[in-house]
């Protein structure tokens, strides 16, 4: 197991009935990708995001607003970077984002462009629009985790690792921050129809929409709720000596259309 994930097993205090232990979960993930010649690297550092973002364009497109600190209210403790290596080149990558809405709803926060903007009224463009028509967008609040960026290099989108990859985003949400609500945003459509069964069919609604210079597009909302996120676990933690199962299909992904 790389020791980047150490700190963040080293932080797992919890529980929902049972005890889930994220622990074995995470060196199941680990084990699994090492079979596939992946390793996992955990950080904060955004430099390292842009840099794997650039040199990537043809397979992945630019990085949003959401992930510039430029004009976001994004640091170090509300971002986690996720990547996957092989031979120490980046092929798979995830961005956790949290948000904290004690009095506000992922609708507000959308519409208003709070989302990716620290100031929306000198930041955004004249004609730029966010609309939030999803009708459980105004119903997530609290502490929220964004889920985004996820690239995969084409060689490895059919070996099982954008599953595995998913799984980290689940496990490290649960154990890190203890969300009210894990959402994503995939763009409707083709990608749609990919992506969902990755994440398990979660529960989905369309009408979310971004208008803006840097790209216009539709996106379902998918979101999941603590107890989700510790099914999830449960379902595919494997007891010691049984074979590998769940992230065993050969998952088709072409780059993600998600605001990531």
């Amino acid at each position: 197991m790389s020791e980047a994930l150490r700190p963040f097993l080293d932080a797992v205090e919890i529980n929902y009935g049972p005890k889930i232990e994220i622990g074995r979960f995470f060196l199941q993930l680990s084990e699994s990708a090492r079979r596939l010649g992946i390793s996992w690297r955990l950080g904060r550092d955004l430099t390292r995001l842009v840099e794997v973002n650039r040199k990537n364009l043809d397979t992945w497109e630019p990085l949003s607003p959401i992930y510039d600190p430029a004009i976001s209210d994004i640091n170090p403790g509300n971002i986690i970077y996720v990547e996957g290596q092989a031979d120490g080149e980046p092929v798979v990558t995830l961005i956790l984002r949290r948000y904290d809405w004690p009095t506000s709803t992922l609708r507000e926060e959308w519409e208003s462009g709070r989302f990716a903007y620290r100031d929306p009224a000198t930041q955004m463009s004249p004609n730029e629009r966010w609309t939030a028509a999803a009708p459980i967008a105004a119903d997530i609040a609290g502490r929220v985790v964004f889920a985004g960026g996820l690239w995969c290099h084409p060689h490895y989108r059919r070996k099982r690792l954008p599953g595995l990859t998913i799984g980290m985003m689940r496990s490290i949400s649960l154990a890190t921050w203890g969300p009210d609500f894990t959402i994503g945003m995939v763009e409707r459509g083709a990608l749609t129809r990919v992506l969902l069964p990755l994440y398990g069919h979660p529960v989905v609604q369309p009408g979310m929409r971004i208008v803006s210079p840097w790209r216009t597009f539709d996106c379902n909302l998918i979101w999941e709720t603590p107890e989700d996120l510790a099914r999830y676990v449960r379902s595919n933690l494997q007891t010691p000596h049984e074979p590998e199962q769940g992230h065993g299909t050969d998952e088709r992904v072409r780059h993600t259309g998600s605001p990531g």
